[in-house]
């Protein structure tokens, strides 16, 4: 049995993952929270909790014997920039930005590369394509806007990101839901149809033997 690719992980990892990125994004952008200290710990904690989906979507991979050295890779760096964006909140405010710019490149290069090289589907490889030159493109604007008066226009950006990426990740989780349940009702009927396929064979032996007797 091939071993499933990162992009084919079970749909709640997306989902769950989708939803956070749309509740930050959603707070940063709408609530008014304007202290720098507080958007910095929220981001970093939202960092972390991708970071844990990934952790448990690790455990679970392994445990399928799926490939997993790229989940691990994404947990690990989230934690970075997590840890980060705690360590340097007290310093320069240029220090979150660079370090937000950053993730959001990273980002946004990974979700073009699992666009082209893991989709089969052009819907969802349309989808993650799009969301990561988002991504790249925001984090060019992350890095540009320490010349706006508020300190954390630059967090704004990174919401607008999240927004975009947990539109993106909720609607394929939902998407791949639905791919699978078809996946395994296929299987099913295949399994079914195998199983009376062998029946039919096993009775048209048996009425041979009886009727040369």
């Amino acid at each position: 049995m091939s071993k499933r690719k990162y992009i084919e992980s079970h749909w709640l990892v997306f989902a769950a993952q989708g939803l956070i990125g749309l509740l930050f994004g959603w707070y940063v952008m709408f609530t008014g929270v304007t202290s720098l200290t507080t958007l910095v710990i929220i981001v970093a904690t939202t960092l972390l909790a991708l970071a844990i989906i990934d952790m448990l979507n690790l455990i679970n991979r392994k445990r399928r014997q799926d490939a997993w050295i790229l989940t691990l890779i994404l947990a690990l760096i989230e934690t970075v920039f997590a840890v980060g964006l705690l360590v340097t909140i007290n310093n320069n405010p240029a220090w979150p930005m660079f370090i937000l710019a950053g993730y959001t490149l990273f980002r946004g290069l990974f979700e073009i590369l699992i666009g082209f090289k893991s989709m089969t589907d052009p819907t969802d490889r349309f989808m993650w394509v799009v969301c990561g030159i988002c991504g790249c493109i925001l984090a060019f604007v992350i890095m540009n806007s320490g010349h706006f008066l508020e300190t954390t226009t630059f967090i704004r950006f990174f919401g607008t990101y999240m927004m975009i990426y947990g539109v993106t990740a909720l609607i394929y989780g939902v998407h791949n839901k639905n791919e699978q349940k078809e996946l395994k009702e296929t299987r099913s009927a295949a399994a079914k149809k195998a199983a009376k396929t062998r029946k039919s064979k096993k009775s048209d032996k048996k009425f041979k033997l009886f009727g040369r007797k």
